[in-house]
């Protein structure tokens, strides 16, 4: 862990009170997703790309309490390490090591020999079937709709931004009107303003865009796009986890606790909360992330196993879950 000595006692508190800014829960941790906001309250404002590949090798080897969360200390751990000048070279250690990463050179003909970005195969083939899945009844999507998954279709068919205003409104619906997208005659002019559109709405929605311009995607760069679709599709799943929206949500309570306490969590403290409860009754132990805690599937099972229809109510089929794929012993 960090030896915050290294770092001076007033910088030290101005980390602090950054840390405090996005903590929004005040317990004392932040979620992946709002580092990059924790940099800009910090004064040390990254690119998309770069908070990325910081949470990614978070992941792999700076994560001490294996929690998926951030806590303060582990903040200025890696606040301290942005700022040496080895820090590149790590991140490209962590990134070629791990497997299903695709790396690319930089976008430009001055970074491509000292910048590396990455993406993972995994990540687009998910995306792609996502978005065929939620698109395919869309006339607008046609001419880009289906996507194949084991191409690069998904870097291409954003690119005059129609995609990504539909993805917008079905994460947060009527958030553009229809009539503002331009579906027809779509010059390099019109292209600007779907793109423009989509950005200022994915903003508005709670995306983080800085960084990221019109030509970016235009160009279709990789990361940038992932980057941006996945906040898209995350704020549209995390949508229905409120209380206001799914009172059985009550039934996570513990002891002591008011709905007030309850509707204080994030939406991933909800799930988390949700996947345990669960888990518990499944005679399986909890998990702390959906990161690491969860990469060997033996939670799925139980999980799928606990929640799947048992034919008990009138009309309600009774699904059985094959567990016969469930073997600890082979699982590492």
């Amino acid at each position: 862990m960090a030896n915050v000595t290294q770092i001076s006692k007033d910088e030290l508190e101005e980390l602090r009170e950054a840390f405090a800014k996005v903590d929004l829960n005040s317990n004392g941790f932040i979620c992946d997703y709002e580092l990059h906001e924790l940099f800009k309250e910090a004064n040390l404002p990254l690119p998309g790309y770069k908070v990325r590949e910081i949470i990614q090798k978070l992941m792999i080897d700076g994560d001490k309490n294996k929690d998926g969360r951030i806590s303060f200390e582990e903040f200025v751990y890696i606040f301290q390490e942005v700022k040496s000048s080895d820090i590149a070279k790590t991140f490209r250690k962590a990134i070629n090591r791990k497997e299903g990463i695709c790396a690319i050179g930089g976008t430009s003909e001055l970074s491509s020999e000292g910048t590396q970005h990455s993406y993972s195969e995994e990540e687009k083939y998910a995306f792609v079937n996502w978005i065929n899945k939620a698109l395919e009844n869309d006339p607008d999507c046609r001419h880009v709709i289906p996507m194949n998954p084991n191409t690069d279709d998904l870097f291409k068919a954003v690119g005059d931004g129609i995609v990504l205003c539909k993805m917008i409104n079905l994460s947060v619906p009527d958030t553009i009107d229809e009539r503002a997208i331009n579906k027809k005659k779509l010059t390099p002019f019109i292209i600007q303003e779907n793109l423009n559109l989509a950005l200022n709405s994915a903003s508005a929605i709670g995306c983080h865009v800085v960084n990221i311009g019109a030509e970016d995607l235009r160009e279709g760069k990789p990361h940038l796009v992932l980057g941006l679709l996945w906040q898209i599709i995350k704020i549209g799943l995390f949508a229905d986890i409120e209380l206001s929206r799914n009172e059985a949500l009550a039934a996570l309570l513990r002891d002591g606790e008011t709905l007030e306490d309850l509707m204080k969590l994030s939406p991933e403290e909800l799930l988390l909360r949700w996947a345990n409860f669960h888990l518990e009754n499944a005679g399986w132990h909890k998990i702390n992330n959906f990161s690491s805690d969860i990469k060997d599937s033996r939670a799925y099972f139980h999980l799928l196993n606990q929640i799947a229809p048992k034919g008990q109510k009138e009309g309600e089929p009774q699904i059985d879950i094959n567990m016969s794929g469930f073997n600890e012993k082979e699982m590492t």
